[in-house]
């Protein structure tokens, strides 16, 4: 048995909640509802975890904020509207201060102070995404904002799926204002919609939605140079399919990838510039949206999405297989929430 303390998760989805579930040595137990919210699906804590916020998405996209209670429902914070449609991801600054979120529908990218109490203010910001759109003409039909991640106190990404573009911004921390620094055009009809940085922060790992690839990007900090690319998916698989999450290993040396469509998690070694598919494995449900580590190293996490479950995974002698899991509701995304 293992001395680590129980964790426990806030859990969003297309549903009309937000979760609390506490993952123990012997498994997750049952989620408890302490929050209503239409549509949370992305969902984050801030670094004390005080504050939990949420994503709505919906056609008149809003972000939200709840107080953390340990136990029974959540106070809810207030609601602030995003400006755009379709809001799927947000980020909180490394000092917690500003709340930015992705647009998709809209293609837009949104800045919000987040107030003493947790409660975020009015918007300070706005962007709308311009430019060429990519070829695949019914999921690049306008700009498409699909991930924003912060990697400086006043430097963001933002993964625009349907211009294929990484775009670098920052941000104003006296005002909330964005500038655009510097853009990254991936190859056309790659659909960049997620990515993660390497440990030192020198590589970005792009998931390609429409192009079913990972692409290694240098990062200089402001720059990404885009590289090679390496498929998430088996030779002969012609099987509609669209990568969602990207999360990487505890060793450093290879990014996991979901499979939405085949169902699968695709594990690609980095071998210094080069990437290479190394395996790949059943995601214990369908439409596995997201996913990442588990307290434990040698666990993955995956909401799956199309099978209303929230899954386990282990890596043991024969190599990644399903070991556990609950329900929920169209799961979507999972946050760590701090221990007190």
């Amino acid at each position: 048995m293992s001395d680590r303390s129980p964790a426990r998760f806030v859990v969003g989805g297309y549903g009309s909640a937000l979760g609390a579930v506490t993952l123990t040595d012997d498994g997750f137990g049952s989620p408890d509802d302490v929050a209503l919210a239409e549509r949370p699906s992305c969902v984050i804590v801030s670094p004390d975890g005080r504050f939990a916020y949420a994503v709505l998405e919906n056609a008149v996209g809003a972000v939200a904020a709840w107080a953390v209670s340990p136990t029974g429902s959540w106070q809810p914070l207030g609601e602030q509207p995003t400006g755009g449609a379709d809001p799927a991801h947000l980020a909180l600054s490394p000092d917690g201060r500003w709340l930015v979120a992705a647009n998709y529908t809209s293609g837009s990218v949104c800045v919000h102070p987040v107030r003493c109490d947790g409660s975020l203010g009015a918007r300070t910001d706005l962007v709308q995404h311009e430019g060429p759109l990519g070829p695949v003409s019914d999921r690049q039909d306008g700009p498409h904002a699909h991930q924003v991640v912060f990697v400086a106190q006043d430097v963001i990404l933002v993964c625009e799926l349907g211009l294929d573009l990484v775009i670098t911004y920052r941000i104003d921390l006296a005002g909330g204002l964005l500038t655009e620094l510097s853009r990254a055009a991936l190859t056309p009809g790659t659909g960049p919609r997620h990515l993660v940085l390497s440990a030192d922060g020198h590589e970005a790992y792009v998931v390609g939605e429409l192009s079913s690839t990972v692409t290694t990007c240098r990062f200089d900090g402001i720059d990404l140079q885009p590289g090679v690319s390496a498929s998430t998916r088996l030779p002969g698989e012609t099987r509609q399919n669209t990568p969602a999450g990207i999360v990487l290993s505890a060793s450093g040396d290879s990014v996991m990838v979901s499979n939405r469509g085949d169902d699968t998690l695709a594990e690609v070694e980095v071998e210094g510039t080069d990437l290479r598919l190394d395996e790949v494995v059943s995601c214990g449900g369908q439409q596995p949206r997201w996913l990442a580590l588990g307290p434990e190293k040698d666990q993955l996490l995956v909401a799956n999405q199309g099978s209303d479950r929230v899954t386990v995974l282990r890596r043991g002698p024969g190599g990644w297989a399903a070991t556990g899991g609950f329900a929920w509701p169209a799961p979507t995304c999972l946050a760590l929430l701090p221990s007190a």
